[in-house]
């Protein structure tokens, strides 16, 4: 997908002036609430017109305001599930879904409408005129509508929210099917991180109208200022993940990460095989000189101190274990344990203590935040970078 924006559009107090590019399969578009993601989508779906600018998806120009052309919605090849969506049509929930199927070209019809409404469960409401229904309803019947158009772009306005999370689960491996069989690429328009990195991590970071920052939310976390208006919360690591296995007498799931083993809390909805991202709090790692046998703790990870930085009444440790791990203990315990640069030492962490960063939005803030090569210090006022010695 090779999505062009560059738009301007002013109503009342609000203006937005958005440009961005965009390559990527899919892509968050993360804004908090009346940033213009809305907006935004509404322009590229073609319900809303700029007042300038242009519009092109794959080379093809949706909207451009030099050279008069203007694509209406129903022509752009784009589905879209906008929160507005479905308000107005008065016809049944049956008679939209058959007539969006019929207009689609045969070549290019990727569902049927009966499986699509055993997946969304409309059964119940096909004979329903669509204005009457509830507001998730219509949200599970523009998906439907969308899905049934076959398009080259699908938009989602917080539609996760919206749905309910019943539907999320199922919807879920829908949507990573259409991209990874279908290359059906998404923009999800999001204030949750957590709703996002369930699709991608790739992000556009929208503010007051304008794209604030973009790329890997990795990359995004590393810049200044950026996590406190992202909601990234209480992270001190963040590791990416391969599901192994599903353990579910044990009550876990295996995972590999940086050619280590973890054992990680019980999360069946994850594919084995399939990749995501996990958070542990600096000081819910405890350090230990040897590994210990008869111990709860069943991640025990061998590694080589870094550093030691000192961090007010706490030490930060940094441990190289194949990938890097922050641990915070007292300058107490690292003087009794004798600890220095260079040595050898276990990463002792409980099965709990580590989050899917998918699940992040429950949590309260913490201080100290490593992102591969970027460690930075959360204070009141900002992100400041922590320094770390050279080697």
């Amino acid at each position: 997908m090779l999505l062009d924006v560059n738009v301007k559009l002013r109503r009342g107090h609000f203006d937005l002036a958005t440009q961005m590019s965009i390559d990527d399969a899919s892509v968050g578009l993360l804004g908090k609430s009346g940033a213009g993601k809305s907006t935004l989508l509404s322009l590229i779906a073609g319900t809303l017109q700029p007042q300038s600018g242009h519009i092109s998806l794959n080379g093809k120009i949706l909207f451009d305001s030099k050279k008069g052309i203007v694509m209406p919605r129903e022509q752009r090849p784009i589905g879209a599930v906008l929160q507005t969506d479905c308000a107005d049509i008065a016809e049944t929930v049956r008679d939209t879904l058959q007539a969006t199927y019929f207009r689609t070209l045969k070549q290019r019809r990727l569902f049927k409408p009966d499986y699509l409404i055993n997946l969304l469960e409309l059964g119940g409401i096909l004979d329903n005129p669509v204005q009457l229904l509830s507001g998730g309803e219509r949200q599970r019947v523009a998906l439907a509508r969308s899905l049934l158009k076959s398009p080259k772009l699908l938009l989602l306005d917080e539609t996760f929210a919206t749905i309910g999370d019943a539907y999320r689960m199922q919807l879920l491996p829908i949507l990573k099917r259409l991209l990874d069989e279908f290359g059906l690429p998404v923009l999800y328009a999001s204030q949750s991180v957590g709703e996002i990195i369930e699709l991608t991590d790739q992000l556009v970071v929208l503010e007051h109208g304008q794209v604030m920052r973009s790329g890997s939310l990795r990359d995004i976390a590393k810049q200044h200022g950026v996590l406190r208006y992202l909601g990234v919360r209480q992270i001190d690591n963040i590791l990416p993940i391969t599901i192994r296995h599903h353990d579910f007498q044990a009550g876990c799931s295996l995972a590999d990460s940086a050619g280590a083993t973890l054992i990680l809390p019980l999360r069946p909805n994850f594919a084995v095989g399939s990749q995501t991202q996990i958070s542990i709090r600096a000081n819910d790692i405890a350090l230990s000189r040897a590994y210990i046998d008869g111990i709860s703790i069943q991640n025990q990870l061998k590694g080589r101190i870094c550093a030691l930085i000192p961090n007010g009444e706490s030490l930060i440790v940094q441990i190289d274990c194949g990938g890097t791990l922050l641990a915070e203990i007292t300058p107490g315990a690292c003087s009794s344990m004798g600890l220095g640069e260079g040595d050898i030492v276990y990463c002792l962490i409980k099965t709990h203590a580590i989050v899917y960063l998918a699940e992040l939005d429950d949590l309260p803030y913490q201080r100290v935040i490593s992102h591969g090569d970027g460690y930075f210090y959360l204070s009141p006022a900002g992100v400041e970078p922590l320094t770390l010695p050279a080697h």
